[in-house]
């Protein structure tokens, strides 16, 4: 009875036996799944540089606006001539009188001899405004600075001046007067012209009226061209045109005999009553 018992739990036995060992089997696993992660790269390692601060924008400059200066508008020529004529008649009824301190000295203390002075008179006629100023120079001249005083530089001019009656007579020396132009009223207008201002026309009132003008604007010769001119002109006639006066004690040019020639040496036109004589 025994042996049938002992091979009936020997079954049971091998049977538990062999269901452990499927039991303690390793059990297969899934295979793996792969993923691949997205690797971010380190941030690579910069010197940080300073960040410019931006220049102010500057503020726009305003130049300002330059007001035009007008210029200066010529008178008419029959403008300018009314008034060069209304001047003229002035100083034509002045010349002898009261306004031109006119005396008579007798030089050697006795009545034979007399000598007749006249201070010289004159307009500045602005050619660019039709102004007039009057002016009262001296027994033998006018001061050039009496007529640049008023003058402005962007204007032209014309000068119109008295050659008083003046003469003297002693021992029969006879009558010493300067009619036309005399060589310190051309360099004087030259020393104008070279200090920038524009004289278009010097006259002279005396018995006629004498006008002269360089043919090209503004080109008054200076005194050393003037001396030059007078002495080419001496030369080339061969004579002299300079005397002295014993009773003034001055010497002269004889500029009524050289004016004409003169004029035309330095390329002035030059006018006796409007009749054209260079």
């Amino acid at each position: 009875m025994y042996r049938p018992v002992f091979i009936l739990t020997l079954a049971l036995l091998l049977a538990a036996a062999g269901c452990s060992a499927v039991n303690t089997a390793e059990p297969s696993l899934p295979a793996p799944v792969s993923t691949q992660a997205t690797r971010v790269p380190a941030p690579a390692l910069t010197t940080a540089l300073p960040i410019p601060t931006p220049s102010p924008t500057p503020a726009p400059t305003t130049l300002p606006t330059a007001t035009p200066v007008p210029t200066p508008t010529p008178l008419s020529e029959e403008a300018l001539n009314a008034r060069i004529v209304d001047a003229r008649n002035k100083l034509t009824n002045l010349i002898d009188s009261n306004v031109a301190d006119t005396i008579i000295t007798h030089p050697d203390g006795s009545q034979s001899c007399e000598v007749k002075m006249s201070r010289e008179l004159g307009y500045l006629i602005d050619a660019t405004t039709g102004e007039s100023t009057f002016v009262k120079g001296d027994y033998w001249s006018i001061d050039a600075d009496l007529f640049r005083n008023p003058m402005k530089k962007d204007h032209t001019y014309v000068i119109i001046h008295t050659h008083p009656r003046m003469w003297a007579t002693c021992q029969g020396s006879g009558i010493v007067s300067q009619y036309t132009f005399s060589d310190g009223d051309l360099i004087a207008t030259a020393s104008l012209t070279e200090q920038g201002y524009h004289i278009r026309t010097l006259i002279a009132i005396t018995d006629k009226e004498y006008r002269i003008w360089p043919k090209v604007a503004d080109d008054w010769m200076t005194e050393t061209e003037i001396r030059g001119a007078v002495g080419r002109i001496e030369r080339r006639l061969e004579t002299s045109f300079t005397y002295y006066d014993p009773v003034l004690q001055r010497e002269y040019y004889d500029m009524d005999s050289l004016m004409p020639l003169l004029a035309k040496e330095l390329n002035y036109s030059y006018t006796v009553n409007n009749h054209v004589i260079a």
